[in-house]
């Protein structure tokens, strides 16, 4: 009866952890992506550094002897017997002639910094993506159609608060910047719209700008946001995947040979 009440206890312990919700903090700035997890009073992500190990007590220091006196016979020996200018060119001629003197002149110079590639413009990258996926339609489906319903229940456990977006359009042609601008705004305000649909959320400021006679390379994309999540709804969604892919496995082997190809 003890070993069932210790039993039911642990049980209960496992079940209220992965009920206490953790918490993802998300920025991107600059280009640069911080993400910090915590849960119940713990940094989960990033791990502190650990401070270097002192040395260990107990190790013999040696003790420290005064130098000795520099010794003078040395120096009376060598003004004793003085070089003549002959045998100092002789000596000169002797010896070899050191590595950077076989090298030409013209391999001394420093050679020009190599230039690096430039990236194509952000909406070829884009459209490529989109072609990529429009080849791997089929299997797409399939896996939307496998993680569709367990991605429904879990983003109705997922919350998302303080959501902050700051971008800006730039570029040179103010066609193309009032275009690009577009762009962004259609897309921003179509995501935040679909994720609502599933996922609880709270948006605390969208700020859309173009920047007209601007280069392209001005365009920023900063925000964050908060997440909050019950490790057990994670758990329930994995289950549930795998769950029906272990159901039809010769149905949904596109969407395992996809995962194989992009990993």
């Amino acid at each position: 009866m003890v070993v069932l009440i210790i039993i039911a206890v642990i049980i209960f312990l496992i079940l209220l952890t992965l009920n206490i919700p953790a918490e993802a903090y998300i920025r991107f700035y600059g280009g640069k992506l911080d993400i910090k997890v915590k849960y119940l009073f713990l940094s989960i992500y990033p791990r502190k550094e650990k401070p270097p190990q002192k040395a260990k007590k107990g190790h013999k220091k040696y003790k420290e002897y005064p130098p000795l006196p520099a010794d003078d016979t040395a120096d009376k020996a060598q003004t004793d017997t003085p070089e003549t200018a002959d045998e100092v060119i002789d000596a000169a001629d002797t010896e070899p002639a050191s590595a950077d003197n076989d090298i030409p002149i013209a391999e001394k110079k420093e050679r020009p910094p190599k230039q690096k590639a430039e990236k194509p413009p952000l909406m070829d990258r884009i459209n490529d993506k989109l072609d990529e996926l429009a080849e791997k339609k089929n299997s797409i489906s399939l896996l939307m159609e496998l993680i569709g319903e367990p991605l429904k229940r879990f983003g109705g456990k997922l919350r998302i608060d303080d959501v902050i977006i700051d971008c800006a359009a730039a570029d040179e042609d103010a066609a193309k910047a009032a275009v690009f601008y577009g762009t962004i705004g259609s897309a921003v305000y179509n995501t935040i719209s679909f994720l609502r649909q599933f996922i609880a959320m709270s948006v605390k400021s969208v700020n859309i700008s173009c920047l007209y006679n601007t280069p392209s390379d001005k365009s920023r994309f900063d925000g964050e946001c908060k997440l909050h999540l019950r490790p057990a709804s994670l758990v329930n969604a994995i289950f549930a995947v795998l769950f029906g892919y272990m159901k039809d496995k010769k149905k949904y082997s596109p969407v395992m040979e996809l995962l194989g190809k992009d990993k």
